[in-house]
């Protein structure tokens, strides 16, 4: 009998990309809490944990715990010390409420359907551009496109900005890895720093000629008893927009495919019912997510959970795509199954920090998955994905189909 190597958690191990559950389950039988030195804490497997830390009032999504940059890092980078001081994961609670206030009625359901016509226009100008028959590169030549468009299309952002909003998204996604030497973070700042270029001129011109139908105007006029959205934190929410809306919809639009292709039931039933396709996406987030690494949160006050001492400042981190493959929470986990009927979008995250453009990701990937699959009645994977180094996303740099138009 072969022994099974000591666990050790290493997010950048080949295996672990192309395939996290194995894993993750040994974690959840064997060592459930984990102290990760690479990370600086302890990381928590199991679905119960996890539920019960993202509720637990004395953790925080602010590394700094309210203390903001050090002023050698204002000093040395002014414009990224604003940026995420005014981002909506590090002001203080309550700002974080006005925010939000201000915020939710421009990302709830209702609203984000008036983008539906603009969102399925750019899926099918870059599905045209596909060929008929023959191989394709879908991360490269449509998934990797099509989120970024969007957003710059919503905002009216010129479109030869596109390539810049991708490093801009990448680069910001960058900066909160665990780890980050000091170098890697600087080569960040330039990319970031003509981004904010970018949206503070889209910002000004929209104050001089508002638009309808455009976020960025609908984000400058939203206010509640006159309270309004400051310039800096306009600027920040718009480059947490083009985090949020392009970097995650395009890694879950890729799961996605992959997933279904690898579940070829599951994608004959969505091909009868495409109404399926957005609880096929969520299926997806729940039964293999496209993290790395797993969520992080800060120790507010030194506590105890369980035997467990959680200390003050100390990062915690909760292995989401863990605990949605626990039997705890579901009884038949490892099976992919579209039709489940879901109580909640726990991948989206829980309490004041659900994502604030959870609604828009999810119709931008019911329409990819749609488009897709209905112009093309025969597609098959033509080779194994290649993976790329991302700090934090296992993120697929070639994904090769075979496709054809052809029933």
């Amino acid at each position: 009998m072969t022994t099974p190597a000591p666990l050790r958690y290493d997010p950048m191990d080949p295996s672990f990309t192309k395939d996290p559950h194995p894993l993750l389950a040994r974690f959840r039988e064997e060592s459930p809490v984990y102290h990760w030195e690479q990370g600086g804490g302890y990381i928590f497997f199991r679905y119960r944990d996890c539920m019960a830390l993202l509720r637990e009032s004395r953790l925080g999504v602010d590394p700094t715990l309210g203390a903001g940059f050090p002023p050698e890092l204002k000093a040395a980078f002014p414009e990224f010390a604003a940026l995420r001081e005014n981002d909506l994961f590090m002001v203080p609670p309550a700002a974080h409420a006005r925010l939000r206030k201000l915020l939710n009625p421009t990302f709830g359901p209702r609203a984000v359907e008036a983008h539906r016509p603009k969102v399925k226009a750019i899926i099918a100008a870059l599905l045209d551009k596909l060929p008929k028959e023959g191989e394709v590169d879908i991360s490269t030549e449509f998934t990797r496109q099509y989120p970024v468009r969007v957003i710059a299309s919503i905002l009216n952002i010129p479109s030869d900005h596109v390539p810049e909003f991708v490093a801009f998204a990448e680069a910001l996604i960058s900066t909160i890895m665990p780890g980050l030497s000091p170098e890697q973070f600087a080569a960040c700042m330039p990319i970031i720093s003509r981004g904010m270029g970018i949206v503070r001129a889209v910002i000004a011109d929209r104050r001089a000629n508002p638009m309808p139908n455009d976020l960025t105007t609908e984000l400058i006029n939203a206010c509640d008893e006159q309270d309004r959205l400051s310039d800096a934190e306009l600027v920040s929410l718009v480059a947490g927009l083009l985090v949020g809306g392009t970097d995650t919809t395009y890694h879950g639009t890729n799961q996605a495919i992959l997933t279904l292709l690898q579940h070829p039931e599951q994608l004959a039933i969505l091909r009868d019912d495409p109404s399926l396709a957005r609880n096929a996406f969520d299926e997806t987030l729940r039964f293999n997510i496209f993290g790395r690494v797993p969520m992080v949160r800060y120790a507010t006050e030194s506590f105890a959970y369980g035997d467990i001492h959680l200390e003050r400042g100390r990062p915690v981190f909760l292995f989401l795509m863990s605990a949605f493959r626990d039997p705890e929470y579901l009884a038949d986990a490892n099976t992919y199954d579209i039709r489940r009927q879901h109580t909640g979008t726990h991948w989206f995250g829980l309490g004041p920090h659900f994502c604030l453009g959870a609604s828009l990701a999810r119709m931008e990937a019911e329409i990819a998955l749609q488009s897709l699959f209905a112009r093309y009645p025969k597609i098959e994977i033509a080779g194994e994905p290649v993976y790329g180094m991302h700090p934090i996303m296992r993120t697929m740099d070639q994904f090769p189909l075979r496709v054809s138009a052809s029933a």
